[in-house]
């Protein structure tokens, strides 16, 4: 069994020489530039607070603002518009909420203090709740993803350690994972993405992976594993996919975000000249359909907004 050691300014020392020395690589770590288009941090005297995942649609940007108990809403050119709920139990309130995705016109939040996913239109509007739940157990999600017409709901769960298949009405379909190290199962799973063939990629993160999976649950692919090199993770927080079909991975530790192939090998880290770009405990990240990757910096309270290069 694998096991992440503990973060240490000795294990911070290794790898920032790693990242200038790069032992067992040919030449200088590969990277890939971006190009910077403008930062979210709400608006004067009503700042983001520990935010934590953003999603976009063909409307809006939707920031899921977790220490203000909230989504808040900016236009494509990242003006702010409104914001939706705010701290409580009642519908279309919430409490400390982690993750948020788009389906169809819809916005689907992990309410993960209150233990449901909840469902609002792109004007804000409440339209339904649903409690998370396995077996009589209620679970705090951490993510959700949503298939076409919003069929069926994927949502990781905290302390169970399971990806959970909900259909439309709440009911719950299927399950898999478990707590464990081994392929298939999950060490506190977080961010979860569709892909366009309709495959699941799950950020595992004390496994420091992302795994992926056929509908049913059966594994596909796994992306990194632990350790301090380029190609490996401390602690994955976000998954993002770009046109191309490549991975995009943050990781909230060593502050970076690294790029792979649709079949899980490793091609570079976002930086310029073998250097990587330094983010601020990066967490959820997005793509919307311009390739502009949307990348949540929770300790700078802003979302920042890049230009991919082709």
């Amino acid at each position: 069994m694998r096991r992440s050691p503990k973060l240490t300014s000795k294990t911070l020392f290794i790898f920032l020489a790693l990242l200038i020395s790069c032992p067992g690589m040919a030449g200088p770590i590969p990277t890939q530039a971006v190009k910077p288009l403008m930062e979210l941090s709400g608006r004067p005297g009503d700042p983001l607070s520990m935010p934590s995942d953003v999603a976009v649609d063909a409307r809006n940007i939707y920031v899921v603002d977790g220490g203000n108990h909230r989504v808040v809403v900016y236009d494509l050119k990242g003006r702010y518009r409104f914001q939706i709920g705010e701290q409580g139990e009642a519908e279309g309130q919430f409490n400390s909420p982690v993750g948020i995705t788009t389906s169809d016109g819809r916005v689907y939040v992990a309410d993960t203090g209150n233990h449901r996913i909840q469902v609002f239109d792109q004007a804000g509007s409440f339209i339904s709740s649903m409690a998370v739940h396995d077996g009589k157990q209620a679970v705090r999600p951490i993510d959700v993803a949503v298939t076409r017409r919003g069929k069926e709901l994927y949502v990781s769960g905290n302390k169970n350690h399971k990806i959970m298949v909900f259909s439309k009405k709440g009911k719950l379909l299927r399950a898999w994972g478990g707590n464990g190290s081994n392929r298939g199962q999950f060490r506190y799973p977080a961010s979860a993405i569709l892909l366009p063939d309709d495959r699941l990629a799950v950020v595992d993160v004390l496994n420091t992976r992302v795994q992926v999976f056929y509908p049913e649950g059966r594994l596909s692919v796994v992306v990194g594993d632990w350790g301090v090199l380029p190609g490996q993770f401390f602690r994955p927080k976000g998954v993002a996919i770009d046109s191309a079909g490549r991975f995009y991975v943050s990781d909230s530790y060593m502050n970076m975000i690294q790029v792979f192939s649709d079949t899980g090998e490793f091609l570079y880290v976002l930086g310029t000249a073998g250097k990587p770009r330094g983010f601020d405990t990066p967490t959820g990240i997005a793509m919307d359909k311009r390739d502009h990757l949307y990348v949540v910096e929770m300790l700078k309270n802003k979302v920042s907004v890049f230009g991919i290069q082709p």
